[in-house]
């Protein structure tokens, strides 16, 4: 039965103090959650000026941490020996990065490795190119190796100067010099000229388009084999010495190099899936873009050799001409007295599956964890990649022991930064393309940014940026903050000193930046995956300096020493580099909203929509003639700077306390590079999907805007079938219509 309080008092004494003892706990508990709750909320950055304060602090703490002295060492410890993809001393080196990322902190470091298709020489049939006579006999041998540097003659397993996968052969045959090897090249020889190429062996100079490019338009030009070769004019800076003496490439240098042309298709015989053991490979044979001829580089001596007694036509223009003591008559074949001879090329280089190493390095993420922003750069080198790539590289080491050091005082980003060490990029970017393709769905639904860090220097002049457009505004903020290394610019920003030596042509007040193009290891991010990304080093100053690249150029002759008694002696470059792609990857990965501008993508597709339509009036008849309009295309690019400017105007009223609100407006921003991309690929080029920009089909190191409407329209007077030509032009425009119009709605306010 039910007995009221009143009666309970025979057992009510401890049992009431127990219960009086428990009141006053659960009094106390309340009032501490309670007084824990004010200071916590009061404590909330509700201020933004608060967190901003801790995001600069942490941000300066992380500059200052960077120092040039290390660098150097790394650059040092780096260039020992070669570090050709697929060697155990690559290997070695993958290892030794990863031990020392793990020392610096980072949460986890792990080796991913990927078998893919490589290429060496033949060790006891070395490659080279003969003049021989009429009865066969060889009057003239290009050289089998370089001259070593200074110090280095006694170091093992230099490769010798090769195109890697170059078709083998033994083809001879009359020498027909190309110029440059550019597609107006051929069309100059074959159209104005009357030369056909077919059946020859051409020659060309290094320089102005990828090596790739040559190669293949030698092949479509009928040509049974291809030479090339560093020209003075194009590798040696006037005024300056060869190495040791100078930074100029001497005679007996050649560039090494790949000839593929994969269009972003990473291994060869995996074409848009990883490398790992279970994928179905192609035959060897028919892997992709592998070429059909012979290709082979020779230094200038050689090259003098060969073409001191060219016969035919001279050249047909001034710049046809380089700066050796030759006529550089195009040929094809020798002067009367020489008519007899011919040239014969000599390659057994072979093809190969092997195993690379990527190292990736991770710390995670407090806030945001499932948001990545990603610095990479590759590992392999030709021979000791003073340059390229050990320069990036060391600077990359820098950047982890920095961020390691932030990390092991407490600090953590906000996103997950992943660092990765790329293998066998100089074999066509196949350690960082096969991650990529391994990765593609984690990476298209978290990737945030790509910064790529391949050389920090290829000049002294002044800083060099290619990025997609969204880090236009983040580049300039950045910049300011950073002091300039250049003389005369001394308490100066380093926006000062680069917008002073390179302003924009395309916008005012506002130092150049260029469109990314290819050659390097954020292709499979940006081109195929639509990952905003960008990339930093020091160049040379590219209206004086004519010469391509840089003289040494995946030489024997890229060392140590030519760069710390030539390119950068202090470091003091390469520190700023690092700090410009350190402080890229800090802000990226740990501001609250992602220091993304839609403005200036919308200013960007607004410029290049006027440069095509500008193109496009050199053939204002066709049309005329065939309809073509690009009236869609200029109201998409209208509708999304309107839309644009609207979200940035929401973005400047945002609840920083709304941490939902915050993430949907941070996801529109990092989703807006992928609604460029076009899932079935451009024509011909499935792996290069962005509408916006693409690798020039001329020249993969070059960035093309729309690429689908030029390449359409590239040549198109030639083209047989007119109308059909035009129409192509139409679905291009179409397509670019549509891609920017649904950019446009993805930074809509979500309903």
């Amino acid at each position: 039965m039910w007995t009221s309080l009143g009666t309970r008092s025979e057992s009510a004494g401890p049992r009431a103090a127990s219960g009086r003892l428990w009141a006053v706990v659960l009094g106390a508990a309340a009032g501490f959650f309670l007084l824990g709750f004010l200071i916590g909320w009061f404590a909330k950055p509700t201020d933004k000026k608060t967190s901003l304060s801790t995001h600069e602090d942490m941000r300066t703490a992380f500059m200052a941490e960077m120092k040039a002295e290390n660098i150097k060492q790394f650059l040092y410890n780096f260039t020992r020996l070669p570090h050709l993809a697929g060697t155990k001393e690559n290997m070695h080196l993958a290892q030794q990065i990863q031990a020392e990322w793990k020392k610096f902190g980072l949460d986890s470091v792990q080796l991913v490795h990927y078998d893919v298709l490589l290429s060496y020489p033949d060790d006891t049939k070395p490659n080279y190119i003969s003049i021989i006579d009429e009865h066969g006999s060889e009057v003239f041998n290009t050289s089998l190796s370089e001259p070593p540097p200074p110090g280095y003659e006694a170091v093992a397993d230099v490769v010798p100067p090769y195109n890697a996968f170059s078709a083998q052969g033994v083809p001879e045959g009359e020498l027909v010099y190309v110029n440059y090897g550019r597609t107006e090249d051929f069309f100059t020889l074959e159209r104005d000229m009357g030369i056909n190429c077919t059946g020859k062996i051409v020659i060309a100079r290094y320089g102005k388009i990828f090596r790739g490019n040559k190669v293949k338009n030698a092949e479509l030009a009928g040509a049974k084999g291809i030479i090339l070769y560093s020209d003075p004019a194009d590798y040696c800076a006037p005024g300056v010495d060869p190495y040791p003496n100078g930074w100029d490439l001497p005679g007996g240098g050649a560039q090494r190099g790949n000839v593929l042309n994969l269009n972003g298709a990473g291994d060869p015989l995996t074409p848009g899936y990883p490398a790992k053991e279970y994928m179905y490979r192609l035959d060897k044979s028919s892997g992709v873009g592998l070429p059909k001829i012979p290709v082979h580089p020779i230094g200038y001596h050689d090259a003098e050799s060969l073409l001191r007694n060219m016969g035919g036509p001279a050249p047909p223009h001034s710049s046809w001409k380089g700066n050796l003591n030759v006529s550089y008559n195009v040929g094809p074949g020798f002067t009367e007295d020489h008519s007899s001879r011919k040239v014969k090329m000599h390659i057994h280089s072979n093809n190969e599956v092997r195993r690379i190493y990527n190292v990736i390095g991770t710390i995670r993420g407090t806030v945001e964890p499932d948001r990545y922003v990603i610095l990479g750069g590759h590992r392999d080198s030709w021979v000791f990649g003073g340059i390229d790539p050990q320069s990036g590289a060391a600077v990359v080491h820098e950047i982890v022991r920095s961020f390691g050091k932030l990390k092991n005082e407490g600090w953590r980003p906000r996103r997950t930064v992943i660092f990765a060490s790329w293998d066998a990029e100089e074999f066509g970017l196949l350690g960082s393309t096969e991650w990529a393709e391994e990765n593609a769905k984690v990476l298209q639904a978290r990737g945030v940014a790509y910064i790529n860090a391949d050389s920090s220097v290829e000049g002294n002049y002044t800083l060099r940026v290619d990025c997609t457009p969204l880090m236009y505004s983040l580049v300039y903020s950045l910049t300011k903050k950073i002091p300039s290394p250049d003389k005369g610019f001394e308490g100066k920003s380093l926006y000062e000193s680069w917008y002073k030596k390179n302003p924009s042509s395309e916008y005012k007040e506002v130092p150049r930046i260029n469109k990314l193009g290819s050659g390097n290891d954020f292709e499979a991010f940006f081109q195929r995956l639509g990952i905003a990304s960008g990339r930093a080093r020091y160049s040379k100053n590219w209206n004086v300096e004519k010469y391509s690249s840089y003289p040494v150029y995946h030489s024997v002759y890229e060392t140590y020493e030519i760069v710390e008694q030539f390119y950068d002696p202090t470091f003091k470059n390469h520190l700023t580099v690092a700090q410009v792609r350190g402080g890229l990857v800090f802000e990226l990965a740990n501001s609250v909203v992602l220091p993304f501008d839609c403005r200036d993508y919308a200013s960007a597709v607004s410029n290049y929509a006027h440069i095509i339509y500008n193109l496009s009036r050199n053939h204002e008849e066709e049309l005329a003639t065939y309809s073509v309009s690009f009236d869609a295309l200029f109201s998409a690019v209208k509708n999304f700077t309107e839309v644009a400017a609207s979200f940035h105007e929401r973005l400047q009223q945002i609840d920083f306390n709304n941490l939902l609100a915050v993430r949907s407006l941070n996801d529109q921003l990092m989703f807006l590079e992928r609604a460029f991309i076009d899932p079935l690929g451009l024509p011909g080029r499935p792996f290069y999907r962005h509408v916006i920009f693409a690798p020039s089909s001329h020249n993969k190191y070059a960035g093309e805007s729309f690429p689908g409407i030029y390449d359409a329209m590239f040549d198109i007077e030639s083209k047989a079938d007119q109308r059909e030509a035009w129409e192509e032009v139409k679905r291009q425009i179409s397509i670019a219509a549509f891609t920017v119009q649904a950019a446009a709605d993805t930074l809509k306010e979500v309903a």
